[in-house]
């Protein structure tokens, strides 16, 4: 990739159009944003600057104009003093919930090409506003501020009185409840005791586990779906199929399973044919009882958790939403590593938003700009569809933007 800050004349036509940006932009400006601290990182400095307030729009506005930063920041958190020097000055007085999640943590979304990153990405944080945000946690649509990063993912913002106070440890919690972290099969699945025989005054006790049901709710009824999702990934295989998929299923569970015990689990299942009566027993009548022999019982437990319990966990950054004073991207504000705007959106909104159609600064014009590539592009930005050969090349200006601050481009004087 090429280095365009190496390039002055590149590093000056994208802060000029950044600027541009900011002047004829109608910045969203964060809730109380008097009682926000900001910060800014730059294109031609080499710190961050923060510890800043500012009393109006037009305050901010004149220094992104002026100063034209590239990336802009505010506090999630609330302050009596926001510009004081050292956060004890400050004197927190609450703070934002915020969901960050970006392709870092999605399951191989970071090798992906950067548009199918975003959509890949974008799966997953309506997968948590749906399901846990709005679903599990009963968030209302109203306190929820979605938002498209400019970068590799999408932040949600909650401003509800209700999480304003909650400390680190209380927003910790929060994030293990998604994630599913630390979440217990011996809940999931509850042992009930029972009675197996009787001699004299001796009674013989075991224990058997309660399958979880739909309407259970929650985490148990995440799990019971994960685990018809399983048995019908299983049921579409022939049988020698099936025992080589269970046999690799078994393999990521936490116990060393053997190939009897994978055909026996198989055989408890599905019956060894295509009835398969003991998976449709286990699911109708919502019981494990259909395993000949407990070892059976605990592999498929431990399956459970090895396998369904990642696909249904949802993702987000634990750092960002533990953390009571964090720097959020400010809204309408420019990413300088992409020249997308950031962009906040209702989550009706979200289902059909595109970075590369929406995100794309209405401030950069359609001028033709000289950019040298070392390597062929072909991208699609607004409603145009670019092939560009590698050398030099004319571009609209709002391409010439995107390809400088993803280093695919500099500026050919």
């Amino acid at each position: 990739m090429l280095d365009w800050m190496q390039s002055d004349a590149s590093a000056r036509f994208v802060m000029n159009m950044f600027s541009k940006h900011y002047r004829e932009a109608s910045l969203i400006m964060p809730e109380r944003f008097s009682r926000r601290e900001f910060g800014f990182m730059f294109f031609d400095r080499d710190f961050v600057m923060r510890h800043l307030g500012f009393p109006s729009r037009a305050a901010l506005k004149k220094y992104l104009v002026e100063q034209v930063p590239a990336h802009a920041y505010y506090s999630c958190a609330y302050y009596e003093t926001p510009d004081a020097p050292t956060m004890a000055q400050k004197k927190w007085l609450g703070a934002d919930l915020i969901f960050d999640l970006d392709a870092d943590h999605v399951e191989d979304a970071k090798d992906l090409p950067y548009d199918k990153m975003l959509e890949r990405v974008k799966v997953e944080v309506i997968r948590l506003i749906d399901e846990f945000l709005l679903g599990d946690l009963g968030f209302d649509a109203d306190d929820l501020k979605i938002v498209f990063s400019g970068g590799r993912g999408y932040h949600v913002h909650i401003n509800s009185p209700k999480v304003l106070r909650l400390t680190s440890h209380e927003r910790r919690e929060i994030v293990d409840y998604v994630t599913g972290t630390g979440l217990d099969m011996d809940w999931v699945f509850p042992p009930t005791p029972f009675e197996t025989g009787r001699w004299k005054d001796r009674v013989e006790v075991d224990q058997k586990r309660t399958m979880p049901r739909l309407e259970d709710g929650g985490w148990r009824a995440r799990i019971r779906k994960g685990i018809d999702d399983l048995l019908a990934e299983l049921e579409s295989l022939s049988d020698d199929d099936g025992k080589k998929r269970l046999g690799q299923m078994m393999a990521e569970s936490k116990r060393e399973i053997g190939k009897k015990t994978v055909e026996g689990l198989y055989k408890d299942l599905f019956g060894g044919t295509k009835g398969r009566s003991g998976a449709d027993r286990m699911q109708l009548e919502n019981t494990f009882e259909v395993f000949s022999e407990k070892r059976h019982l605990d592999a498929f437990v431990d399956m459970v958790e090895m396998r369904v319990k990642p696909k249904m966990k949802g993702e987000t950054d634990e750092p960002v939403t533990s953390d009571i004073k964090r720097l959020i991207r400010l809204p309408s504000s420019l990413h300088g590593k992409t020249g997308f705007e950031v962009m906040p959106m209702s989550r009706e909104r979200l289902d059909s938003f595109n970075p590369f159609l929406d995100a794309v600064p209405k401030a950069f014009g359609n001028r033709p700009v000289n950019l040298r590539l070392e390597k062929p592009v072909e991208v699609r930005l607004r409603d145009e569809t670019l092939s560009i050969d590698a050398g030099v090349s004319s571009v609209p200006e709002f391409a010439a933007v995107f390809l400088i601050c993803r280093r695919l481009a500099k500026l050919e004087t």
